[in-house]
């Protein structure tokens, strides 16, 4: 019971007294000091609200809904929350994160962000202020127009705020990093309800664990970002025959254990849709200097034969938002982890027969749920490096995760909520199936990405002990009473 100890006070020690009518006394107390910023059920805010979440599991239906038009609406509605009895609460940015609960919650309370959604580029400074309620769509479309872009999202209706204090990986990733790298300052709402700047000088543990540590410390309303020039990308999706998948992944191998290129960015995905009972290579790449395309992507490009070729020379806002189509075209339930490995010449091949003669007997005991499975391979940025800030993901300055590691992501997308519990236990077959491959070929890597990450997996351990034990030393500091450890529904928690 380490928590009540660090936390005396813990809602732990009163849960039989979290119920419904505490969250509905919790709505009532907020509507009358936020009255124009509290939706119940029936008011068409609240319902537009849950309809935003892009995939079906994450339309839950809290008791209210707050909607804060400035900072100081979230220190106010997390004041009383902290004073609620113990009211469960949840926090929405763009409700992008696939694990339900982590961005709504059931009765209790969703502070939803989408009003603080604003974008300016600060004159002089070449500076992106962008509202944690933003989209990355809006980003892009508002610093296009001075001629700058930022390191952000590759699909245009993923929110700034996860993204980016779980990490985030970028067009630029493999030449700049880390997306959260590129925030120059995060303006935080802590729980005692004060307002603080989170940079490289002022609160720099907060800074630091703010990258990589999401909503542990404090509530982010606004992210100032490192501008880049605007420039066109060459990419984007193309779709193979079947037969071609082994050339596929031999060629993305070559393309990871060949010189490095900085310009070069994206994944390659093998999908299998049971109903139409097909396999799908695919490969989704940009390259950021279109003038020297296709670089080290030339392999990958020459594959054949290709069914679709949909790469385009075009600006990052218009990558972004033919992304995004895919994504909202038609909401369906969706569940997916992670696990990292070395790349070798095989490791990839391995991987994908293990999943490949299995996945259609796994999508075959659920198929009325219309199951589409992933399996995506892509490279991870490279560590703060040159004396930059730190973040929290327990890479060195001297590794070099861009060159020698592939993340993974399995994912299982379907309609029908009752095959859930059956995909969420698939995956964790499939995830300790395809460790135990990459442990016995000596390239099972510890990092889970958290954005990417199950909500049955723990990606903060996977920063290595010593980075989590600074983790909670930052959110004791912080959050001395541990609000969000205690009241925010789930998520990754430090306690």
């Amino acid at each position: 019971m380490r928590v009540s100890i660090l936390y005396p006070f813990s809602c732990l020690l009163s849960a039989a007294l979290v119920s419904g009518e505490a969250s509905e006394a919790a709505c009532d107390e907020l509507a009358s000091v936020l009255p124009n910023s509290t939706f119940y059920p029936e008011a068409p805010t609240y319902n537009a609200s849950i309809s935003s979440y892009p995939f079906l599991q994450l339309r839950l239906h809290p008791s209210c809904i707050v909607r804060p038009n400035s900072p100081h609406d979230v220190a106010t509605a997390l004041s009383i929350l902290k004073d609620s009895n113990c009211t469960k609460f949840a926090v929405k940015g763009g409700g992008h994160n696939a694990n339900a609960g982590f961005n709504n919650v059931e009765d209790g309370v969703t502070i939803d962000m989408q009003s603080l959604n604003h974008v300016e580029v600060a004159l002089g400074d070449e500076v992106v202020r962008v509202g944690a309620g933003s989209l990355w769509q809006d980003v892009y479309d508002v610093a296009e127009k001075r001629n700058l872009t930022a390191m952000g999202g590759r699909i245009g209706v993923v929110g700034t705020a996860g993204f980016l204090t779980g990490g985030g990986i970028s067009f630029f990733s493999p030449e700049h990093g880390w997306s959260c790298d590129a925030v120059v300052n995060f303006e935080v709402v802590l729980s005692s309800g004060k307002i603080v700047n989170a940079n490289a000088t002022s609160n720099p543990d907060l800074f630091a664990a703010l990258k990589g540590g999401q909503f542990n410390f404090g509530i982010v309303t606004r992210f100032d970002l490192k501008a880049y020039p605007a420039t066109t990308l060459w990419g984007g999706r193309t779709v193979y025959h079947p037969n071609a998948t082994e050339s596929l992944l031999t060629a993305y191998t070559n393309f990871k254990m060949g010189e490095f290129d900085p310009y070069a960015a994206g994944w390659v995905t093998v999908r299998y849709n049971h109903t139409a009972a097909t396999f799908s290579p695919i490969s989704i790449m940009w390259y950021t200097k279109p003038a020297q395309k296709p670089g080290a992507l030339k392999q990958i490009m020459d594959v054949k034969p290709q069914l679709m070729d949909g790469k385009v020379e075009a600006p990052i806002s218009e990558h972004t938002r033919n992304a995004s189509r895919q994504v909202v075209a038609d909401p369906e339930r969706t569940i997916w982890t992670t696990t990292s490995f070395s790349i070798s010449p095989r490791i990839m091949h391995r991987i994908h027969k293990l999943w490949a003669d299995l996945v259609p007997e796994v999508s075959k005991q659920y198929a009325y749920a219309k199951p589409i499975a992933e399996l995506t391979f892509q490279a991870l940025p490279g560590p703060p490096r040159n004396g930059s800030s730190p973040n929290s993901f327990g890479f060195t300055a001297d590794e070099t995760p861009e060159k020698d590691l592939i993340f993974l992501q399995i994912i299982f997308t379907f309609t029908d909520a009752a095959a859930t519990e059956g995909f969420e236990e698939a995956l964790k077959d499939f995830l300790k199936l395809i460790e135990g491959v990459s442990k016995e070929e000596g390239v099972l890597h510890r990092y889970k990405y958290l954005n990417f990450a199950a909500s049955f997996q723990d990606p903060f351990s996977s920063y290595g002990g010593d980075q989590k034990e600074t983790l909670k030393k930052v959110a004791r500091k912080y959050d001395p009473q541990g609000v969000f450890q205690l009241q925010v529904s789930k998520g990754f928690k430090l306690f």
